[in-house]
């Protein structure tokens, strides 16, 4: 957990890079907006400079701290709420409404954006560490073999350690049976067809090592390997055959009088 932990934080560095020249860029461009309009209200002030005007050169009295102000608003530093009662205060409605957006912005918007991409990318790599997944995937074929174990035990009904057709047939039209085996991936629309495909040596009953491995390769969809392994079966037959045809034909003519087998199979 430690290895992939480490690992997600370094894959977010080139993302957390991004983000924060992002954020540099926002912060700088609405810094000036509020900082002028602040600089320009201080100057046309008329009246001593009271407990107001203090709060507003702490929070916006220069570009550094107007951008300290709104890294806080984000951060946690402060609440925006401080902010916006000083602005309130000096009545600089225009400077409240732009302070307003910028919060707007960052919450609901950049900020959740960013942290959605965080996420992803720890997640992925999460999903794409090797040794991760092949510890997924040996437990989750630990799992399944012993839920099939399990489901083949209920289904031997005289305790023989072999299920007969007319077993298989009379629990696989059970729901809950049905239910349990599409939730592994494995169609049981037909169950003679799919019995006949676990009984491997054609015994007309499974055991369990049959019914485990048997249901191991029927789960999921038919993938590329499949279709391919079919056609390779195809075109192996379909040499066989004509090889045999060959064979029989050579042995006809062995056979078959001079003459004989040209008129017969022309």
């Amino acid at each position: 957990d430690l290895r992939i932990l480490l690992a997600a934080i370094i894959a977010t560095l080139k993302t957390a890079s991004f983000a924060i020249i992002i954020l540099f860029f926002i912060m700088y461009i609405f810094s000036i907006c509020l900082t002028q309009l602040v600089s320009d209200h201080l100057a046309a002030l008329e009246r001593p400079a009271g407990q107001s005007e203090d709060e507003l050169l702490f929070f916006f009295g220069g570009i550094f701290n107007s951008m300290f102000c709104l890294f806080m608003t984000i951060a946690g530093g402060i609440d925006w709420r401080d902010a916006t009662d000083t602005l309130m205060d000096a009545e600089l409605n225009m400077a409240f409404s732009i302070f307003m957006v910028y919060v707007g912005l960052m919450q609901l918007c950049i900020m959740n954006v960013i942290l959605g991409i965080f996420c992803q990318a720890a997640l992925d790599t999460a999903n794409t560490d090797r040794e991760q997944v092949i510890e997924l995937q040996l437990q989750e074929k630990d799992r399944f073999v012993k839920t099939m174990s399990t489901l083949f035990q209920s289904w031997d009904d005289n305790g023989d350690g072999n299920v007969q057709l007319d077993e298989f047939t009379r629990h696989i039209a059970d729901k809950d049976t049905q239910a349990l085996l599409g939730s592994l991936e494995i169609e049981a629309r037909d169950a003679v067809a799919l019995f006949e495909l676990l009984d491997a040596d054609g015994s007309g009953e499974v055991d369990l090592n049959e019914f485990v491995a048997g249901c191991m390769n029927l789960r999921g969809p038919a993938k590329a390997v499949h279709v391919e392994q079919v056609n390779t079966n195809n075109r192996n037959i379909l040499q066989r055959a004509e090889a045999l045809e060959d064979k029989m034909d050579k042995i006809l003519k062995q056979v078959l009088p001079a003459g004989t087998y040209d008129d017969t199979f022309s």
